[in-house]
């Protein structure tokens, strides 16, 4: 339960004076113990639950160009200590830290930042590996997902022809580290373009011991005619992502890392 709020909202020269949103009167005791106060929503007016208008499409007539570039940073080791995580541009593409060679997909709905995959392989860049499924699935971009979450049996599927087993107990898929540096790209094809995810992306060190890595994927089943992809953290760092308002596209550019 909540109630709407109206405030000024500043981030870096940008503001606008009358931001209406959401205010929780309870929350679960989980958000006590995180390290932030709120949630700030990068998608589209239709996700508003209490028709509002979300901080983005009040700024664009401030922006140089309607869209904004996430940018996330490799970090190769777990810490609990806040670290530089990477860059959100405004109004610009991020040309620093991501390729001018840009891969535009259009929107399939314009709630999340939706749209259409083709299918998945896991394969080398000259030669097929041991999985390849051609098939249309809605998926979204989000950047406050970490991993990349999917049918629970595709990914059962994808995380044990990795090599990865799953762990009950911490709810995630493990998997010898060595397999970061010479694992299989796992190639996403969007509107016939192969985009390809390295071991060394799709595979982290959270400092489970023995070796063990984390493989960054989740199951999630999902019913109706919404997402059932979610591309986080684990994509965004591969590939910029330009969320294109104004063209109502996404573009995917190689990350430098």
């Amino acid at each position: 339960m909540g109630i709407i709020g109206e405030d000024v909202i500043e981030f870096a020269s940008l503001s606008y004076s009358k931001q209406k949103f959401g205010v929780a009167i309870s929350i679960a005791s989980i958000f006590g113990y995180q390290p932030v106060d709120g949630i700030m929503g990068l998608a589209w007016p239709s996700l508003t639950g209490a028709s509002t208008v979300p901080p983005v499409q009040n700024i664009l007539p401030q922006l140089d160009q309607p869209l904004f570039t996430v940018y996330y940073k490799r970090n190769y080791l777990f810490s609990n200590n806040a670290v530089d995580g990477g860059l959100i541009t405004f109004g610009a593409i991020d040309l620093e830290h991501c390729s001018e060679n840009i891969f535009y997909v259009p929107l399939s709905s314009k709630s999340y930042w939706q749209f259409t995959i083709n299918g998945f392989a896991f394969k080398l860049h000259v030669s097929f590996g041991d999985y390849n499924m051609t098939k249309n699935y809605e998926a979204i971009s989000d950047t406050g997902t970490s991993w990349i979450g999917g049918p629970s049996a595709v990914i059962d599927e994808l995380a044990g022809i990795a090599g990865a087993v799953y762990d009950a107990e911490d709810d995630i898929y493990v998997i010898d580290c060595d397999e970061q540096s010479k694992g299989k790209n796992l190639t996403v094809t969007i509107n016939g373009t192969e985009l390809y995810i390295p071991s060394n992306q799709y595979i982290i060190n959270l400092d489970l011991g023995d070796n063990q890595c984390a493989m960054t994927f989740f199951p999630i089943d999902l019913s109706g005619f919404g997402p059932q992809w979610i591309f986080g953290a684990t994509m965004i760092r591969t590939y910029c992502q330009i969320y294109d308002v104004g063209n109502g596209q996404l573009g995917f550019a190689t990350a430098v890392q």
